[in-house]
C-alpha cells in the first residue's frame, strides 16, 4: 500500500482567482484547454508539467485554479497572453492569488466558502433527483 507524503515533501500549493471575458459560455473543457495550451505555448512542455495546473471550480465566468508555488508569475503571464479563442476574442484577467481556497473565494470572488462535505452532500442531492425524475 502506498503511504501518502509528509507534507514537508508535498509541493506548495497556490490558488489563482481569474475571469474569462468572452462572448460564449465556456465549458470547464474548453477553460482546461485554453489554460493548458496557453502555458504551454507561453512556458514550454515542462514548466507546464512543474506548473501542474488544476481547475478547482469554473462558473459563470469566474474559476480558481491551482498550480505548483514557483510557477505563479509564468501561468499569470501566460494566461494574460491568450487573445483568441476559436476565432473569437478572449481576454483572461487574473484577479489574485492566495494560499487556500476559502480566501479565495472570500477575497476576490466574493462568494461564500461552502465545506467539502456539504458540496458532496449537494451533488448527491441533485444527483439523485436527476434519477427520480427520469
Amino acid at each position: 500500500m502506498l503511504k501518502t507524503l509528509p507534507p514537508t515533501l508535498r509541493e506548495k500549493k497556490r490558488y489563482l482567482a481569474f475571469e474569462i471575458l468572452h462572448k460564449e459560455e465556456l465549458s470547464n473543457d474548453d477553460v482546461i484547454g485554453i489554460i493548458r495550451s496557453s502555458i504551454i505555448e507561453y512556458c514550454g512542455f515542462k514548466e507546464c508539467a512543474t506548473a501542474n495546473p488544476w481547475l478547482i471550480d469554473y462558473s459563470n465566468g469566474m474559476g480558481i485554479l491551482r498550480v505548483e508555488r514557483t510557477q505563479v508569475d509564468n501561468v499569470k503571464a501566460s494566461l494574460i497572453m491568450v487573445s483568441h479563442y476559436k476565432r473569437n476574442p478572449i481576454n483572461i484577467r487574473v484577479m489574485g492569488v492566495s494560499n487556500s481556497i476559502k480566501n479565495i473565494r472570500k477575497k476576490f470572488l466574493h462568494v461564500p466558502h461552502e465545506p467539502y462535505y456539504k458540496i458532496i452532500q449537494r451533488k448527491k442531492r441533485e444527483y439523485q433527483n436527476k434519477l427520480k425524475k427520469q
